[in-house]
């Protein structure tokens, strides 16, 4: 028998007092101890409990995962246009959407604690988590130089296919800056499987919107000329190649109308409000492009692009648990289903 969908009227009740010593430890930590911090809290099962609030009252539990899953989950690979992709998989519950977060411009999974404290929040809830690095990042092969939106879009929808079932396994994808770019991108090739967007300063069309009118006479000449430049861009250097910039022109979303975006599930944004990167406009011209009715922005005086403060941890798994939660697929030929 087919499944049908329904609003799931429950309340995960994210912890949050955790998270507040986890963040801390990893936000304060060097790369390197991220990894170790993560590996020593997970040596020893921990248990959890979920309440659920629907016709009846119920508490389900889980178990972390132990030294050996851990290891199991972590570095796997997929090849992708000749290149080595590096993710990690932290399978769960396949009953509630898994939680898929897409990286910033140049960060690898070991250069923000986001994905970190992300990871745990996931774990506690019982929720399957999943990352990769872009070709060229981090642990995955590859020339950055060849890095574009379209060819990290196909990484991880490769990725999505290698570990889940596109027609049972629902995702949220969580995406940082231009991995809100990509998300968008996502949403739009699968409507079927991507149930909720969380995005975390998106900054879609940021090469044709930002970029490229930022750049001086001489920049432009020697981004023709050698293919890239070494762009300062808010508190960073960033190298940015021809590639991307071409690639770019083909990967817009936001030179339509209102509602011109084919993206129709709850979005969530989170937006500084003090971003050295790019302005708040962007968050709204997203809004007004979207199709979905189910979006939310959520401004932080003071906030920053990097958004990796414990406040900011807290607000990203709120939307998680937010848009995860308006989904459930209420599996008619369960006995359960009465």
């Amino acid at each position: 028998m087919k499944s049908s969908m329904i609003p799931l009227q429950s309340a995960f009740i994210p912890v949050f007092s955790p998270l507040q010593s986890l963040t801390s430890a990893v936000k304060t930590s060097s790369p390197s101890t991220h990894s170790s911090f993560l590996s020593n809290t997970s040596r020893k099962s921990t248990l959890f409990c979920k309440s659920t609030l629907s016709n009846k009252h119920s508490i389900t539990c889980a178990v972390l995962l132990d030294d050996e899953d851990e290891y199991q989950t972590r570095n796997r690979v997929v090849n992708v246009l000749g290149n080595d992709i590096i993710y990690d998989h932290f399978p769960a519950r396949p009953d509630i959407p898994a939680v898929v977060y897409l990286p910033g411009f140049f960060y690898a999974r070991s250069k923000t604690a986001k994905i970190n404290a992300l990871q745990m929040q996931c774990r506690r809830k019982n929720q399957t988590f999943l990352v990769a690095d872009y070709s060229g990042t981090g642990r995955s092969k590859g020339d950055f130089a060849e890095g574009t939106v379209s060819r990290w879009l196909s990484e991880i929808e490769a990725v999505l296919d290698e570990v889940l079932d596109r027609s049972r396994n629902k995702v949220v994808l969580v995406g940082s800056g231009i991995g809100g770019w990509i998300m968008v991108h996502l949403a739009m090739r699968r409507p079927d499987q991507v149930v909720g967007l969380v995005g975390l300063s998106a900054d879609p069309d940021f090469t044709e919107e930002l970029l490229l009118p930022a750049l001086t006479d001489e920049q432009r000449q020697t981004l023709e000329k050698d293919g890239m430049i070494d762009l300062t861009w808010g508190y960073r250097n960033y190298p940015i190649h021809k590639a991307l910039i071409e690639d770019g022109k083909k990967m817009v979303v936001l030179n339509g109308g209102s509602n011109s975006i084919a993206v129709k599930c709850p979005v969530r944004l989170i937006q500084g409000m003090a971003d050295e990167e790019i302005p708040t406009r962007f968050a709204f011209d997203l809004v007004d492009k979207l199709q979905s009715k189910d979006v939310n922005v959520t401004f932080v005086k003071n906030g920053d692009h990097a958004l990796e403060l414990d406040d900011d941890f807290a607000r990203m798994w709120y939307a998680v648990c937010d848009v995860s939660d308006r989904y459930f697929e209420f599996d008619l030929g369960s006995p359960a289903s009465g």
